[in-house]
């Protein structure tokens, strides 16, 4: 009887506890003026550079060539490429992240584009 006397004190503290108020939920990032964003088809186009730069980088680290140089320079040559600076591009990727449907639309549409580049799967598609 002691037993189920502790279980029920215990179980209506946690009910009591879990009838709190809600926790606040973390402001939305302020979204970008118009003029920082990046259209979503830059963004798409710089995000498949992006991963076949990143690809690539791995590639050549793996076998023990590259230095820290080198990244900072390939990623500062993509960025001249598109005409933003890092700062902007995360800065957008936070932006589209706050749309789950934009991003996710993004997204397929960049992985579409890596699949097409792959042997034998530009005949396929």
């Amino acid at each position: 009887m002691k037993h189920t006397a502790a279980f029920v004190i215990i179980g209506l503290l946690f009910a009591l506890l879990s009838c709190g108020s809600p926790p606040e939920k973390p402001e939305k990032e302020p979204s970008l003026p118009a003029d920082s964003v990046i259209p979503e088809k830059k963004l798409t186009a710089m995000l498949v550079d992006v991963h076949l730069l990143e690809g690539a980088l791995t590639m050549i680290r793996n076998k023990g060539e590259m230095d820290s140089k080198w990244n900072q320079e390939a990623y500062r040559k993509l960025f001249l490429k598109y005409h933003v600076t890092r700062s902007q591009f995360v800065r957008n990727l936070a932006y589209y992240a706050q749309d789950s449907r934009s991003y996710t639309r993004i997204y397929d549409t960049v992985l579409f584009r890596i699949n097409k580049l792959k042997p034998g799967q530009a005949k396929k598609n």
